[in-house]
């Protein structure tokens, strides 16, 4: 039959094949090509060894090299499968390249110029395929070159940040970060044995991984095996990703392992290997070892540091070792006035004296850590509630005895918020979070609280975020408010003083004063706000003593104000600004505000008695170390808490404390004032054991300046709740 094909046609067919990225579509090109050329039905190139046959076209795609020796041994008419008898032409690639051009068609037989015409089509495609071969080897050799250059320049990099004394966490991420660069940006970790706890394996670096929380249970199996076997082991997560580990070793025993995941069945252990003998290097170096520890250790508490913390609190989360995972987080009451009162060496000393009590509370297998500043945390598992509870109270309470800090005896206190959370239902994060809103929680109700984390807290935190915020505009928009509520003769009921307070109009509602000054303590506003308080309580008292003269006025002031040192002479401006003697000022602190530095406490309070201005001890009973107090201190007046006086009538344990707290007044010459009493049988009580001043709604409530200021103008009698009391 007439050939169909020209020469130009085969140079085009050399150039279509030539031009093919690789030999198999470089086969597949020729094939149809010859099979168009000759008019044939089927064809395949059946190449020697393993190859075998490639660019089936016509035929069975399961067809053997076997069943096409007939012809490839040049039989003119063979029996194919799906075809059977047919026409047969073969034709040997040539150029180096064992095998051949096989055509087959049902009818006509193929002639000499048709044999002749497919002995060129083999040869150049013999010919293209020699050259892709050729091109293949040298891409490989520049690949394999560009692969060693960039390991090379990896380990280079890495030996840079060694010889530099860079710090460790960034030699340990350029190890991570390069190898995952040449493994095509694989997910890569690196496992070290934990400085707290060599058994343990923590995440020190980690780079291209899709979940940063899960990093620990996919890797810590794989490298605990690695380092078990002393060499590289390969393992299938629970995901189905191929892990690939490799032992790492410091001073000749094993330190860690680095994993990689999802590599397939591609063999990369001498990169892993490469590797990993730089890390050893690294991990050797006497100075980068130091390095190490203190990466993971505070320094002033030896406890883990934040990121340590982090670390095993993720893995108890993310691993088996436990079913539940109980969180305690710790911030020290009146930590910052001690440390700004006898600076930052007294304050690490005191953080140091602290870790060492929370270590003396806690089981063995618990972790303490401090997270920054003054807070603590502890990672508790498999325990429950109250006795994690039960840990925290003993905390609390150790927390509160005094500390000799600098020559000194200071009393701080202890916030605890707890957390819980079964493995595999939140992360580090999470629950550090809720531990933290818990935390804030107890500080709101007092020193020395604990409290179980609930999901409503979130709310209520984010709305207290929000008045933080709007805080710092409350004094500028005017939104501030005092409020007065007069201190009476129990005998008789007449005004003998007034104490003020601030409260805040809020645009969403009022804020009364505790929770308005925990607010300003925690957003560094107390100082801003209780000059204002001052000031204005001034003013007041200035056109209230016109009227009636000797009027006292009290006003709350904090640790934060006690220990400023300026504070004494702010007091003193003010009352020459509204020209009052310092007798008509009555300051009350609590215990809590006095203890957190009694020699501090005690200074300011000279200073301020110097001007002339009383003292009270507000909330008395309630700390401690109440009646030595009374002895260190320059104490005018003793209030007796509310919570006793509440009690006394139906406690004989709180009356016991009313008596005990009137006597040792009486015999210090201290004036007494109970506070919140609300009714008849309180005041008799407390009126035949001595006590002959009380403040509370019983006998006057609240009312705003103004109408104080009216009431005692016109003469008229102020609004009682009651009637007087005989004695």
């Amino acid at each position: 039959m007439p050939l169909h094909w020209s020469t130009h046609q085969l140079t085009e067919f050399f150039s279509a094949v030539s031009a093919s990225g690789d030999a198999d579509a470089a086969v597949r090109i020729a094939v149809p090509r010859a099979l168009e050329a000759l008019d044939a039905d089927a064809g395949a190139v059946v190449l020697d060894g393993e190859a075998g046959v490639r660019g089936l076209t016509g035929l069975p795609g399961e067809i053997r090299a076997e069943q096409l020796s007939a012809a490839v041994a040049g039989e003119p008419v063979v029996d194919l499968p799906l075809l059977g008898e047919v026409n047969s032409a073969y034709a040997a690639l040539g150029s180096g390249i064992g095998g051949g051009l096989v055509v087959a068609r049902l009818d006509d037989e193929f002639s000499a110029e048709e044999r002749q015409m497919l002995q060129g089509m083999a040869q150049v495609l013999g010919l293209a395929l020699r050259n892709l071969r050729t091109l293949a080897t040298e891409r490989a050799l520049r690949e394999e070159g560009a692969r060693r250059q960039a390991l090379l320049e990896t380990l280079l990099a890495v030996q840079r940040s060694i010889s530099r004394r860079e710090p460790l966490q960034s030699v340990l991420d350029a190890i991570t970060v390069g190898a995952s660069g040449l493994l095509g940006q694989a997910p890569v970790a690196l496992a070290l044995c934990d400085p707290a706890a060599p058994g343990r394996l923590i995440v020190a670096s980690r780079a291209h991984w899709p979940e940063p929380a899960t990093t620990a249970s996919v890797v810590l199996g794989p490298a605990a095996d690695a380092i078990a076997a002393g060499q590289t082991v390969r393992r299938t997560s629970p995901s189905g990703d191929r892990i690939t580990a490799t032992p790492v070793h410091a001073r000749g025993d094993v330190a860690g392992s680095l994993v990689a995941a999802g590599l397939g069945d591609t063999d990369t252990s001498h990169v892993m290997t490469a590797l990993s003998q730089q890390i050893s290097i690294a991990l050797t170096d006497a100075r980068t070892v130091e390095a190490m520890r203190e990466a993971y250790r505070d320094p002033l508490t030896g406890l883990p540091n934040r990121r340590l913390f982090a670390e095993r609190l993720e893995q108890s989360l993310t691993g088996e070792q436990c079913r539940t995972v109980v969180l305690l987080f710790i911030d020290l009451d009146r930590f910052k006035a001690v440390n700004d009162t006898l600076g930052h060496n007294a304050g690490d000393e005191l953080l140091a004296a602290v870790s060492e009590r929370i270590r003396g509370q806690l089981r063995p297998p618990d972790v303490a850590g401090r997270l920054g500043g003054d807070e603590f945390a502890v990672l508790m598992e498999d325990v429950s509630i109250e006795d994690a509870r039960a840990v925290a109270e003993r905390i609390v309470a150790r927390a509160a005895e005094p500390f000799s800090i600098a020559g000194r005896v200071v009393h701080i206190g202890a916030s605890i918020g707890i957390a819980a959370a079964a493995v595999g239902d939140v992360d580090a994060t999470a629950i550090l979070g809720n531990a933290d809103v818990a935390m804030y929680r107890a500080k709101r109700t007092g020193s020395g609280r604990v409290v179980v984390y609930t999901a409503d807290m979130h709310a209520g935190e984010t709305t207290r975020l929000r008045l933080r915020a709007d805080l710092e505009h409350a004094v500028p928009a005017r939104q501030l408010q005092l409020t007065v509520q007069p201190l009476a003769r129990l005998s008789s009921g007449t005004l003998d003083g007034v104490e003020v307070a601030v409260r805040w109009r809020h645009p969403s509602g009022a804020v009364a004063y505790a929770e308005l000054a925990a607010l300003a303590t925690e957003a560094g506003l107390i100082g801003e706000i209780g000059g204002w308080t001052l000031r204005e309580t001034i003013a007041c008292l200035h056109d209230w003593r016109a009227v009636r003269p000797g009027l006292t006025a009290g006003v709350s002031i904090c640790a934060q104000q006690i220990a400023d040192e300026r504070f004494a002479s702010d007091v003193a401006a003010a009352l020459e600004n509204g020209s009052l003697p310092g007798s008509a000022l009555v300051l009350q602190a609590t215990e809590a505000a006095l203890t957190a530095d009694p020699v501090r406490a005690a200074s300011t309070l000279r200073l301020l008695r110097h001007c002339g201005v009383r003292l009270a001890v507000a909330d008395f009973g309630t700390g401690p170390s109440s009646l030595s107090l009374l002895r260190q201190l320059p104490v005018d007046q003793v209030r007796i808490d509310r919570s006793f006086v509440s009690g006394m009538t139906r406690s004989s344990a709180d009356l016991a404390v009313v008596r005990a707290i009137v006597g040792a007044a009486r015999a210090l010459d201290l004036e007494i004032v109970a506070d919140g009493v609300q009714d008849a049988e309180q005041a008799q009580a407390l009126v035949r054991m001595g006590c002959h001043l009380g403040q509370g709604n019983h006998l006057y409530g609240p009312m705003e300046p103004r109408l104080f200021t009216g009431l005692l103008r016109r003469g008229q009698a102020l609004p009682r709740l009651t009637d007087p009391l005989t004695a």
